[in-house]
């Protein structure tokens, strides 16, 4: 069985294909949560990171890990984790925050249920505005119901959309 070393969490990276290659799972959930929600409250915090937990269930969608899941698509799942904070967070004073969230989440009570995916609350609402009421993904042609939703703090809205079933 093949033993990587990987950095120090929190170590500055140039990409997130290098944040994959030298980055545990928990630093690159952490940077993640940071690039998301660092200057929101813990709460919002928890919810982006059991927004990828979710994720766990449904590996041939988002991936079979969480660092899979964070970093699918080099950043196109959380534009968060490619943004410079998340490439050098240790410059940004929710970090720690971010990295207590990222290793601990799971003891705490998940505030989203089963929502796989959010966005910002005015994004959001927008969307759901210019689409008679369902969620259009970007890049997409198709509009579907939201069969759940979930607005913590007034950041940032939690949502799942039809066809999920757990």
């Amino acid at each position: 069985m093949e033993t990587r070393a990987f950095v120090p969490e929190g170590t500055k990276v140039s990409s997130v294909a290098e944040m994959r290659e030298k980055c545990t799972p928990a630093d690159c959930l952490a940077r993640m949560i940071l690039g998301e929600a660092g200057n929101q409250p813990i709460n919002e915090m928890y919810g982006i990171a059991y927004v990828a937990h979710n994720r766990l269930q449904f590996p041939a969608e988002f991936g079979s890990t969480i660092k899979d899941i964070v970093l699918q698509g080099n950043g196109s799942q959380f534009n968060g984790i490619t943004l410079p904070v998340a490439l050098d967070p240790t410059t940004h004073s929710a970090w720690s925050t971010c990295l207590h969230v990222a290793k601990f989440y799971l003891s705490n009570a998940n505030p989203i249920g089963h929502c796989l995916w959010f966005n910002t609350t005015t994004l959001y609402n927008s969307i759901l505005a210019a689409n008679g009421g369902k969620y259009k993904f970007p890049g997409t042609s198709r509009a579907v119901n939201v069969v759940r939703e979930i607005t913590l703090g007034n950041a940032h809205t939690f949502f799942l959309v039809e066809g999920y079933d757990f």
